[in-house]
């Protein structure tokens, strides 16, 4: 199978695509359940809620919510730091609508992606962070946080699960 358009027409006539002697077979966007792709959306919503609280309402969002101290001389940097993580938020937000919108095949796999990136990201800042002092933040967003990310990894197992017993994805070797 040569060129993209080749794959393309061999996909949209046998709904699926062949590397070599293996076969993944997933056949039509249709396939992938609508609740994945309307929970995609929801998430890039609260994330651009949350993008808008860690940059636009920094200030309240820091001293109300993850309680940090600014009174100290690394206060300016903690707030650097929360509003670089709220920008984020805001282009992840912007991307998850649209991935929910337009790419059900891609809003699965991201909705399963999410919740493994912030565990490799959580163990690396507590092996990184080991030496230093303990924290005296609330972080009062974490518990949201996790209801983000059990909703993600719920949305994800159930996409994969209604999709087997669809029949639309199986891994052949």
């Amino acid at each position: 199978m040569g060129c993209a358009s080749e794959r393309a027409k061999h996909i949209a006539l046998h709904g699926r695509l062949d590397f070599g002697s293996n076969h993944i077979i997933m056949q039509a966007t249709s396939k992938i359940p609508m609740f994945v792709s309307v929970i995609c959306v929801l998430i890039g919503c609260y994330d651009l809620l949350r993008g808008f609280m860690h940059t636009i309402l920094l200030h309240y969002s820091a001293t109300n919510i993850a309680v940090l101290d600014l009174t100290t001389s690394t206060a300016r940097d903690q707030l650097k730091l929360l509003g670089a993580f709220g920008v984020s938020n805001l282009e992840t937000g912007i991307a998850m609508i649209l991935v929910g919108l337009f790419a059900r095949k891609i809003a699965l796999a991201m909705l399963g992606a999410i919740p493994l990136v912030y565990a490799i990201g959580y163990f690396a800042i507590r092996y990184n962070s080991e030496d230093t002092a303990p924290s005296t933040a609330h972080w009062g967003g974490v518990s949201m946080l996790m209801v983000y990310l059990c909703v993600c990894l719920a949305t994800f197992i159930a996409g994969v699960v209604v999709m087997r017993r669809r029949g639309s994805v199986q891994v052949v070797g």
